[in-house]
């Protein structure tokens, strides 16, 4: 399955998920994405506040510049 993503000079997000469980050791952390806009970025962050083992959730954006492989 192949994911849409944004054109050359556009903004791209992810979600940055830390988990704290007391039962684990340390904290762990997963991203998810890239997302094509802020909006579905937030609407999966909304999901991820729910848990309690969720210690935070964070949006990252970066702006794409593609370029030829050799």
């Amino acid at each position: 399955m192949a994911r849409q993503m944004v054109g050359d000079d556009d903004d791209v997000y992810r979600l940055r998920v830390e988990l704290h469980r007391p039962d684990w050791q340390g904290n762990l952390v997963h991203f998810f994405g890239p997302f094509n806009s802020i909006g579905a970025a937030r609407a999966r962050r909304t999901v991820y506040l729910k848990a309690t083992w969720v210690k935070s959730a964070q949006i990252q954006s970066a702006h794409t510049v593609w370029s030829d492989v050799q």
